[in-house]
């Protein structure tokens, strides 16, 4: 969809506490137990609405973990209801691992991050949350500018591929990070002025442990800016974060720790987003673009497993040497072989499903020189670098986390290290090549 003409650019913005008000079932961590005991710091959606004249997007940001297909078209159908008429909704999750679950095919097929009780009440309350926060952003429209600008933080990153892994029993290699920080200054003809920042890493300051709801240190990110530039708003799109954690985590941290990290992660991001924000008042004004939507629509193969039936006997054998393990205190020992039980569950309900694969679509956006492409789940770092090197657009933002949520996506390079991205990816070999061919063909980069 392409329009040639001159318009201006209107925008609105408008943030909505979404924060559950009870104990809700938390997501993010298998090994959590229990629901939320309380609030850290509040969780928001944040929309900015973007028209040209002839095209109207809404790109929305929430604090979660992840965001669904399921959950996608409702908010879509909600705001049509409403009046609120979009060509495009760019829904994202930042991706704490503090927030409440909401359900998606690919958390739900696996066992230990599946939620135990209903949830669709905290869901719809979500859901609503997001509806207000987009209707609100769209009767704010007005005459806008857009600048970019960027920055480096390469202080707060570790590619956590290394040797140890996640679960401490697979040695792969270090893997690269992308310590780049892109900032989007909008500001609006009354004087608002709304922050979009991308920047690729794992909010998990956090531990299976706590039960205190909190952004992680994106919300951190989040009261620095507002400070820093007089109360603007500001959204937070995570990028190909896949294999990309803090630096400098304690794997025994708890109490304050948890949030001294989270503290120290935002603010160090915040102060970037900052520069990035001076860089951006010293470039061009992007007034009048048009606005380009394309998209591609895509159905992931799910990968092949043996039959159910042999797994479930593979699971019963771990299961008794689990409880050797136990009986003799071998507390490393029964660590080490209990990821492999987890491994096997999660293939035991692929095995299971009734669908062999995950229908997606990916979306782009793009206005002027400035590129959006949203990324359907937990892309790994090489992706993203290569993705934006590719780009046609002299900017390319990845919003990661977006639309759905499909699990890992490592490069073909990948599956021959193994490792807990790789153990635990729901899609098949071919699956990673469609999906990189598909977001090459929507940015242009030649494959």
């Amino acid at each position: 969809m392409i329009h040639d003409h001159e318009a201006r650019l209107r925008t609105g913005t408008a943030s909505v506490d979404i924060t559950p008000g009870d104990p809700v079932e938390m997501s993010g961590y298998g090994a959590r137990e229990g629901r939320s005991s309380g609030v850290h710091d509040p969780l928001f959606a944040t929309a900015l609405v973007l028209e040209d004249g002839a095209v109207t997007v809404a790109l929305v940001s929430v604090d979660l973990l992840n965001v669904s297909r399921e959950l996608t078209r409702t908010v879509e159908r909600m705001l049509a209801a409403d009046g609120v008429d979009l060509d495009e909704l760019l829904l994202v999750a930042t991706h704490t691992h503090a927030g409440p679950y909401v359900p998606a095919r690919a958390l739900d097929i696996s066992p230990p991050l599946r939620a135990e009780t209903d949830v669709s009440e905290t869901v719809a309350e979500i859901t609503e949350g997001i509806v207000e926060a987009v209707g609100r952003a769209a009767d704010r429209i007005e005459p806008a500018t857009i600048r970019v600008g960027n920055a480096r933080e390469d202080g707060v990153q570790q590619n956590r591929r290394a040797a140890g892994g996640v679960g401490g029993n697979v040695r792969v290699p270090h893997g690269p990070v992308d310590p780049d920080v892109t900032a989007l200054l909008v500001e609006t003809e009354s004087g608002t002025e709304t922050v979009v920042y991308n920047f690729a890493c794992h909010p998990v300051c956090t531990t299976g442990d706590e039960t205190l709801l909190s952004a992680d240190w994106p919300g951190y990110t989040r009261e620095h800016v507002e400070a820093e530039r007089d109360g603007a708003t500001v959204l937070f799109l995570n990028g190909a974060a896949g294999d990309i954690n803090p630096r400098g985590m304690d794997p025994d941290r708890s109490g304050e720790d948890v949030y001294d990290l989270m503290d120290r992660v935002g603010t160090r991001v915040g102060d970037a987003v900052c520069r990035a924000l001076e860089d951006a008042e010293s470039s061009t004004k992007l007034e009048r673009a048009p606005v380009r939507l394309d998209a591609v629509d895509v159905r992931f193969p799910l990968k092949e497993t043996p039959s159910a039936e042999t797994i479930r006997g593979h699971v019963a054998d771990l299961e008794e040497r689990l409880a050797a393990l136990e009986e003799r205190g071998d507390e490393v020992g029964y660590e080490k072989l209990n990821w492999d039980r987890r491994y096997a569950e999660e293939l035991l309900a692929i095995a299971e499903w009734d669908a062999r694969c995950l229908p997606n679509r990916i979306p782009y956006v793009e206005i002027g020189e400035l590129g959006i492409v949203g990324l359907p789940g937990e892309v790994l770092a090489r992706h993203g670098l290569e993705f934006r090197a590719r780009a046609n657009a002299e900017t390319l933002v990845l919003a990661g986390y977006a639309t759905d949520y499909v699990g890992y996506v490592p490069r073909l390079a990948d599956l021959e290290n193994v490792g807990y991205e790789v153990r635990t990816m729901k899609l098949a070999p071919e699956a990673i090549v469609e999906f990189r061919e598909s977001v090459l063909e929507l940015v242009g980069g030649s494959m």
